[in-house]
């Protein structure tokens, strides 16, 4: 805005000079024609009367031409002086618009350095808060890795209990007649018999399944073929003949393949 209103006053300055030159010139164009005429009357043949008559005229005509010339200087000089002025005036506006845009501009930075401050003490808050969830999530799953057996365990220690009680009531002796030897093993076998009963549910509660194969057709993913037996009559060639391992699931998952005999073919 500044730079077109200064480009508006240099234009209107050149329009005034050239103005003024036009006049200055028109003034010694007119002031030439009297003094023109002056002469021939004077080279003529006419009266004193007649020369004096147009030598008032020739002063006429230059005091014209000099108050012409005059106004214009005066008109030129005032313009200027309006010019300059408002061109002050100008520069004040343009300072004080100038003034309050910095100041918005630094208010809005002031604004921008508040969020980026917000913004990075929650982005060091959100980091701190990750890492302690990634310790939390390590130290579960240490724990959960370790513990994992806790209830089997737990589970299995009746078990153990009974195996103990069972073999308590074996006595070892050179004395002991064989009636009451016969009872002790009686005593031993039906508490081996318990023992048995209860692993296998303790087992079956969590998932692991004891199979035998026996008579099935010999499969590699689940038995383990140790020997060859001889085919016999009713027998079918290529299936499970003997076991001498059993074997385990856990939940459909081969944790122990059973270890057989199978028919020659």
């Amino acid at each position: 805005m500044t730079t077109l209103r200064s480009m508006i006053r240099a234009g209107r300055r050149i329009g005034l000079a050239r103005h003024a030159t036009t006049i200055g010139e028109a003034y010694h164009g007119v002031a030439s024609v009297p003094a023109a005429a002056a002469r021939g009357l004077a080279s003529s043949a006419a009266g004193p009367a007649a020369v004096r008559s147009a030598r008032s005229r020739v002063a006429s005509f230059e005091a014209f031409a000099r108050s012409g010339a005059v106004s214009s200087r005066a008109f030129s000089a005032e313009g200027e002086k309006k010019d300059d002025a408002e061109e002050d005036v100008d520069e004040g506006e343009g300072g004080g618009e100038g003034d309050e845009e910095t100041e918005k501009l630094r208010a809005e930075l002031g604004e921008r350095d508040a969020q980026v401050k917000d913004l990075n003490d929650k982005l060091l808050r959100t980091l701190a808060d990750m890492e302690n969830l990634r310790e939390r999530t390590r130290r579960q799953a240490e724990a959960a890795e370790k513990f994992a057996i806790q209830g089997f365990c737990k589970d299995l220690l009746d078990v153990a209990d009974n195996l103990g009680r069972a073999v308590s009531t074996v006595e070892v002796g050179e004395d002991a007649d064989a009636t009451k030897t016969a009872a002790t093993l009686e005593s031993l076998h039906e508490g081996v018999l318990m023992v048995e009963k209860q692993l296998a549910s303790t087992l079956a509660k969590h998932g692991v399944e004891k199979y035998d194969p026996t008579g099935e057709p010999f499969d590699a993913n689940d038995h383990m073929a140790l020997f060859n037996v001889p085919l016999v009559e009713g027998a079918e060639a290529g299936t499970v003949a003997a076991v001498t391992k059993a074997g385990y699931r856990l939940h459909d998952r081969v944790i122990r393949a059973a270890e057989v005999g199978v028919y020659q073919a």
